[in-house]
């Protein structure tokens, strides 16, 4: 399978918080799917440079209200993560379980997804995306 990961990011984002849902969702990945980390390599003069991920992560935008529908379209994809609002409001991470677990998961809003799976099914969910800018 060639598979293919994408961010997508609610539009209304200010770039700083963007960087950072991007960087929380790619730790998930890492976490979730070890293998896509390559490995480390030295550079000619002896510095060692940890692995970074082997395939490409492009991240793209999109409307926050259009976020819903894109994680629900993305249920049969292998791998598929929601950056909250709860997550960027909570004071710490058992604050953050309490607001996810006491909250369903339609009344709670995604500012981010990762999806990942195989291309052509991740495509047809995003391709007419735009690229963040």
């Amino acid at each position: 399978m060639s598979m293919k990961t994408v961010i997508i990011l609610s539009d209304s984002l200010s770039a700083g918080l963007a960087s950072n849902f991007a960087a929380v969702l790619g730790m998930s990945l890492g976490k979730q799917v070890p293998d896509l980390v390559g490995s480390d390599t030295t550079s000619a003069d002896g510095i060692l440079l940890k692995g970074i991920t082997t395939v490409p992560l492009p991240i793209l935008c999109a409307p926050e209200s259009d976020l819903p529908a894109l994680f629900d379209a993305a249920e049969e994809l292998p791998i598929r993560f929601a950056y909250m609002r709860a997550a960027f409001e909570a004071n710490d991470y058992a604050d953050y379980m309490l607001r996810i677990t006491s909250t369903s998961f339609g009344e709670q809003v995604p500012q981010g997804i990762l999806l990942a799976g195989p291309r052509k099914a991740v495509a047809r969910i995003c391709g007419q995306l735009p690229l963040l800018r």
